[in-house]
């Protein structure tokens, strides 16, 4: 019966300083994660409520310096640059698909590669990313998407096709996906430029048309890229 009693008190204690060590949290630590997750259901009822936060478009490192409010968290060095993702907004296709039967917009075919035009192609540049990321990233995309978004609102008969690309790695199902996603965020930035986005379409084609070849990081980075194609309609 005492040897149980000493072993019972034992088992205890283990437990209890297993609980005292790997349990306990300082008051400030317990404050902060009240705060946070305060603010965070005061947000959602606002959302319910139909109040939603200030939103604005965003076209280079800069839009983000100025004041932050105490949500703001720097993951890593990364984090600092601009990100825009294609599931930022989930825009509808155009009504029209290019090439449709009774269509006033003819298949990717009719439309042109504007590098070929001495006048079109400082505008319409490639657009680079990341390995295995649809993050639009970088001043110099941004300054690029701008001068596409001007020039599209200043000309509205013009169309364009975004075509999705990824370097050689990785499965061609996903590559298409991935490319998919690339597309799709230039889509939905341009549209939150300002851009009539039944007048931009998206084409993912993988893995499939490589502009450099070899297994070299720079091979990787030029393959990694949105380019575009346009449509004058007269």
């Amino acid at each position: 019966m005492k040897k149980f009693l000493v072993l019972f008190s034992l088992i205890g204690m283990a437990a209890c300083f297993l609980m005292t060590t790997g349990c306990q949290r300082s008051s400030d630590e317990v404050w902060n994660d009240s705060q946070s997750a305060g603010r965070h259901v005061a947000r959602g009822v606002n959302t319910l409520g139909g109040k939603h936060g200030e939103s604005r478009q965003v076209r280079s490192s800069s839009d983000f310096t100025g004041d932050r409010n105490d949500d703001f968290v720097s993951l890593d060095n990364d984090s600092k640059n601009q990100n825009i993702h294609s599931s930022d907004e989930a825009l509808p296709q155009p009504k029209e698909g290019p090439g449709e039967l009774g269509s006033r917009i003819p298949g990717i075919e009719g439309f042109r590669d504007p590098q070929q035009d001495a006048k079109l192609a400082p505008i319409f540049q490639r657009i680079g990313f990341e390995y295995n990321s649809s993050l639009i990233k970088g001043d110099e995309n941004f300054t690029i998407l701008h001068k596409i978004a001007e020039y599209l609102k200043k000309n509205n008969t013009t169309y364009i096709f975004v075509e999705g690309h990824c370097d050689k790695r990785g499965p061609a199902a996903y590559n298409l996906a991935l490319g998919a996603n690339r597309a799709n965020a230039i889509r939905t930035l341009l549209a939150k430029e300002g851009v009539d986005s039944e007048h931009v379409f998206t084409i993912s084609y993988g893995k499939e048309r490589p502009i450099a070849d070899g297994d070299t990081e720079d091979a990787y980075r030029q393959n990694r890229r949105a380019q575009f194609r346009i449509y004058d309609q007269r």
